[in-house]
C-alpha cells in the first residue's frame, strides 16, 4: 500500500550519530537490532503486517528477509550475475508480492517462491513506489514531475497524476479509493483511483517528502522538508492537526491498521507515535547508528511496521532493523 522511502544521505549524518552514540540524546533504544546490509541501504519497505523486508544495499542488491526467522530469504537482482542499484521499493500489503525498482526498469516479484513475474519499463526513473491493496496496481512516484497508476498486469499507466517537480513521495488507502502524491513543488495531492480525479490539493511552505494515507482513506498526511507536518481529513481536506515538528525533516510515515495512530520516521533516526485524531506524541524511540562516522553512521529511518507482538519494527539507512517496545 504504502512507499517506502529513498535518499541521499550527508555529512550531518557525523553529527546526529556523534550525538546519539556518546550523549545518549534521544529517545528509548531498540530492544534488538539486526543487520541486513554491510555497507548501508538505497531503500527498503516492510510488509504492513512488519513479517517481511524487502531492502536494496549499497553494495549487494536486492534481498527479501524473514524477520520472523530473521535470516535472508532470496536475492533478487535485475540481471544474473550482477548486483543491482535499487533506488525503489515496496511490498504488498498481503505480502504475497513485491516490486524493485532499477532506474525506470521494474521487476514484480512472487514472494511464496522468490521467482520474477514480469520486467516492466515504467515512464521515467521511479523514486518511490506504492502497491495497491488488490495487488493489481502500483502507484509510481517519478522523476519527471509526475506519478503514474501502473497496470502491473499489462506494463501500462492507467492515469496520470501531474505535479510541477519530482514526486517524492506516494501511497494508496487501503480501500483501493485513494491515492496522495507529495512532491519537490511544496505540495501533496489527493486523487481519486476510479477517475483518476483531482481531489485536494495540501500545500506546503517547503518541498514535501513524506505522505501517507490511513487505510479507510479518511485521514492523509503530509510533510515538508524542516517545516509543517500536517494529518488532514481527506473528505474535507481541512487540517485536522498540525503536529508539533517543524524542524524535523520526516522520511517515512504509517498510519496503524485502525487509523488511530501515526508512526513518523525522521532522518537522524528518531521514531515517533502520534495520535492520529488531535497530534500528540504517544511515543518516542531513537535507533541506534553503527558507527560514528563512515558509510553506515547514518541512521533515517526508511520505513516502520507495527509488529503484531506489540512492537515497532524500523529500518534505517545504515542497514540496521530494528524492534522497540511500545
Amino acid at each position: 500500500m504504502r512507499a517506502p522511502r529513498t535518499y541521499l544521505w550527508k555529512s550531518l549524518s557525523l553529527i546526529l550519530s556523534v550525538c546519539l552514540l556518546l550523549s545518549g540524546c534521544g529517545g528509548k533504544g531498540p530492544e534488538s537490532s539486526l543487520k541486513v546490509a554491510q555497507q548501508g541501504l538505497l531503500s527498503a519497505g516492510l510488509s504492513a503486517d512488519a513479517g517481511y523486508a524487502l531492502i536494496g544495499s549499497v553494495q549487494h542488491g536486492g534481498s527479501l528477509w524473514v524477520l520472523g526467522k530473521n535470516e535472508r530469504l532470496y536475492n533478487w537482482n535485475h540481471k544474473s550475475g550482477e548486483f543491482s542499484t535499487i533506488r525503489a521499493v515496496a511490498m504488498a500489503d498481503d505480502a504475497k508480492l513485491a516490486i524493485t525498482a532499477v532506474d525506470a526498469d521494474l521487476v514484480v516479484w512472487n514472494v511464496s517462491d522468490g521467482h520474477s513475474l514480469n520486467f516492466w519499463r515504467a515512464p521515467d526513473k521511479v523514486s518511490n513506489i506504492a502497491i495497491g491493496p488488490n495487488d493489481k496496481y502500483a502507484l509510481l512516484g517519478m522523476r519527471s514531475n509526475q506519478a503514474v497508476y501502473f497496470d502491473l498486469q499489462k506494463g501500462q499507466s492507467r492515469y496520470e497524476f501531474p505535479h510541477k517537480a519530482e514526486v517524492t513521495s506516494v501511497d494508496i488507502s487501503g480501500d483501493n479509493r485513494w491515492a496522495i502524491t507529495g512532491s519537490d513543488d511544496q505540495s501533496a495531492r489527493l486523487w481519486r483511483l476510479d477517475t483518476g480525479a483531482l481531489v485536494h490539493t495540501f500545500s506546503h511552505s517547503n518541498q514535501v517528502k513524506t505522505v501517507a494515507l490511513s487505510n479507510d482513506g479518511a485521514l492523509a498526511f503530509s510533510a515538508a522538508q524542516r517545516e509543517d507536518a500536517v494529518i488532514w481529513d481527506a473528505i474535507s481536506g481541512d487540517a485536522k492537526a498540525k503536529l508539533s515538528y517543524r524542524y524535523e525533516n520526516f522520511t517515512s510515515a504509517r498510519f496503524s491498521a485502525d487509523g488511530r495512530r501515526l508512526l513518523l520516521g525522521t532522518f537522524r533516526g528518531d521514531i515517533y507515535l502520534v495520535d492520529a485524531v488531535n497530534g500528540n506524541e504517544i511515543g518516542y524511540w531513537s535507533a541506534k547508528a553503527r558507527r560514528i562516522w563512515g558509510p553506515a553512521s547514518s541512521g533515517a529511518v526508511l520505513d516502520m511496521a507495527f509488529a503484531a507482538n506489540g512492537e515497532v519494527i524500523a529500518i534505517t539507512s545504515d542497514g540496521m532493523l530494528e524492534r522497540f517496545k511500545l
